[in-house]
């Protein structure tokens, strides 16, 4: 019954924030990442019609591997954008993925407390503390920030921990399957389940005396979990542990290294992205209530989610101390960690107001007094999660203001317009990616090439490779500290025709160049073209006859080797075939195409042997769904 209120209450909340019929209408999610990951979509949508998980992207950074070894947390709705298979489906999957992830989440903690068979009391307490956690702390952020897979995982590892470590001490057939294919399901939705799932399960393994009991049979049942969640998601992990990495600029993002982060996350003041709420400080005092008057049967299951919670939040605080696991942006986890003590923090509460009656003295003022201050603040962030919902546009918040989904932005409008009436097809554009959101608060550099059908020498999101273009930084250094000659070069090795800046030091660059000129100003950010560009082919002769996802027509070809001004990439093949292979022209960039015994007068680069649809046939190659290019 909790379970079903705490969906009820999420979902009309929900409803308030995100009206239900934005989830079918043309607006989109726009907020930081949600661009990006929409962008993932259509291109897993595109790769899929033609049986590929990878291929080859020739719209950013003059080419590159997209697909699955690009996406890490954007597969579900990948997948399910493969299943409909038209474009205009990709911004409603995303704001139905969104939305319906929202409404499940805080309901798996409650999911939990049935999984530990704690008091209905409980549960109802953590059903509140569950909502208001969403509304008011850090999964707020993350969620709207575009980070819906991980805080879905995140919500989801609490049930699975626990059903996790009763399975190992309890196995059966029925359960074993059912837990590998949550695992599966888990796994493919965000990698970093494997990571949570094992924090989490850790501790309460260990306090499982049936499943410390039989040490052996305890392993082999995880191991059979674990082998199984691999085993069934084989069909994206092999070409992602095969085929290299597109984003090889390290991030700096979620990496922190401090021991004080669990604090500075409970005053509000943490230097993360998500900095923390307050209301984690009512968790510590009610989880305090918990280790100091619970004596339920259920009290070493709860013991060892305080355990993953200090375990989760260590972690979170200094992991990055190691590089390698910098590289998984540990920081996030401390919101993982916050939510572990959900259900010790409501355990505690429930023991304390049942206790307080009774008590006496000095135990009665620390019962009564811990269970007032929680209820206090508790009340402050119910006042705090209806002014999130339904405070007026421009009132502060802890995440975007309403509506969540919203028309094609102005800025947005203004760039495709330019990219589709004063651009072309035989050059780049370099378009300088930003970290602080400048484009209608979110990266949308993906959608823009994809809805003007333009090639960007930047990628797709900050931080991936040399050949890009972020926050006064292109080509693997400040704009600063390329000569005015080595820019030229630069722009010419890879034919950027036209750039689009929004940093003082782009501005500046390319202002000074020989043979630039401004073109427009679109809001914050200007727009240059050069008077010429030496074109896609550096040896040989060939015309670019098309490009979409995973495919370069070439006519007129004559020459060998044929050189062209595009990345080569492992898989990439000629049809009719040709030697393909890699040749370096850029100090510090991927290497580049060099087709020997290049098939004349037409051939067609591809990733896999079959022949593919031409770029002609395709359905929505040129993707515009939820970037129309107007704001109406």
């Amino acid at each position: 019954m909790m379970i079903a209120v705490t969906l009820l209450l999420q979902f009309a909340l929900q409803a308030a924030f995100f009206p239900l019929p934005a989830l079918f209408d043309a607006t989109s999610l726009g907020y930081i990442d949600a661009p990006f990951h929409q962008y993932q979509m259509e291109l897993a949508r595109q790769l899929c019609a033609e049986g590929q998980a990878v291929g080859y992207d020739p719209f950013f950074a003059a080419g590159h591997l997209g697909g699955v070894t690009f996406n890490a947390s954007a597969k579900l709705p990948a997948l399910l954008a493969c299943m409909i298979g038209s474009p205009e489906s990709v911004s409603t999957i995303y704001k139905h993925f969104s939305f319906w992830s929202g409404v499940l989440a805080p309901a798996l903690p409650v999911l939990a407390c049935s999984l530990l068979r704690l008091p209905a009391s409980v549960a109802a307490l953590a059903a509140i503390l569950a909502v208001l956690t969403w509304w008011t702390g850090a999964m707020r952020w993350y969620h709207t920030a575009g980070m819906v897979a991980y805080v879905l995982t995140a919500y989801a590892c609490i049930p699975f921990a626990v059903a996790a470590a009763a399975t190992c001490g309890r196995p059966t057939t029925v359960r074993i399957a059912l837990l590998t294919l949550l695992a599966t399901l888990g796994f493919l939705l965000h990698p970093l389940f494997a990571l949570a799932a094992t924090l989490l399960g850790l501790p309460l393994l260990l306090a499982d005396r049936a499943a410390t009991g039989k040490p052996g049979r305890s392993a082999a049942v995880a191991t059979t979990l674990v082998l199984g969640m691999l085993a069934l998601n084989t069909f994206w992990l092999a070409e992602s542990l095969s085929a290299p990495g597109f984003a090889n600029v390290a991030q700096p993002y979620q990496r922190v290294v401090d021991p004080l982060l669990p604090l500075r996350e409970l005053l509000g003041t943490a230097p993360t992205a998500a900095g923390g709420s307050r209301l984690y400080g009512g968790l510590v005092v009610a989880a305090a209530l918990f280790l100091a008057f619970y004596k339920g049967r259920q009290r070493r299951a709860l013991l060892a989610l305080t355990a993953a919670a200090v375990l989760t939040l260590l972690w979170a605080s200094l992991a990055a101390l190691v590089p390698p696991l910098a590289t998984l942006q540990p920081n996030r986890f401390s919101a993982l960690g916050w939510l572990c003590l959900l259900l010790p923090a409501a355990a505690g509460l429930d023991a304390a107001a049942r206790q307080w009656p009774s008590s006496r003295g000095v135990g009665r003022w620390l019962r009564g007094g811990a269970v007032a201050a929680v209820g206090v603040l508790t009340l402050f962030f119910a006042r705090e999660t209806w002014h999130e919902v339904f405070a007026p546009d421009g009132a502060p918040r802890y995440a975007v203001a309403p509506p969540e989904a919203r028309p094609t932005g102005e800025l947005s409008r203004q760039i495709i317009e330019f990219l589709r009436q004063h651009t072309d097809p035989s050059g780049r554009v370099l378009f300088e990616n930003s970290l602080a959101r400048v484009h209608d608060r979110g990266h949308f550099a993906g959608l823009y090439a994809l809805a003007s059908d333009r090639e960007f020498i930047g990628g797709p999101y900050p931080f991936t490779d040399f050949a890009s273009s972020w926050d006064d930084h292109a080509f693997g250094a400040g704009y600063g500290d390329h000569s005015p000659q080595a820019m030229v070069d630069l722009l010419d090795a890879f034919n950027v025709r036209w750039m689009l800046c929004h940093s003082e030091g782009c501005r500046t660059a390319m202002a000074t160049l020989p043979g630039v000129q401004e073109l427009a100003v679109l809001g914050p950010v200007v727009a240059y073209g050069r008077s010429s560009s030496p074109g896609f082919v550096v040896q040989g002769h060939a015309r670019i006859a098309g490009r979409c996802i995973n495919r370069l027509e070439l006519a007129d070809v004559s020459g060998s080797p044929l050189i062209l001004r595009y990345h080569w990439v492992p898989g990439l093949v000629s049809l009719p075939a040709g030697r393909v292979e890699p040749v370096q022209l850029v100090a510090g960039a991927r290497p580049f195409i060099a087709i020997y015994d290049a098939p004349q007068p037409r051939l067609t680069l591809r990733v896999g042997a079959k022949p593919g649809l031409p770029c002609a046939a395709r359905v929505g190659h040129a993707f515009s769904a939820g970037l129309t290019g107007s704001s109406s």
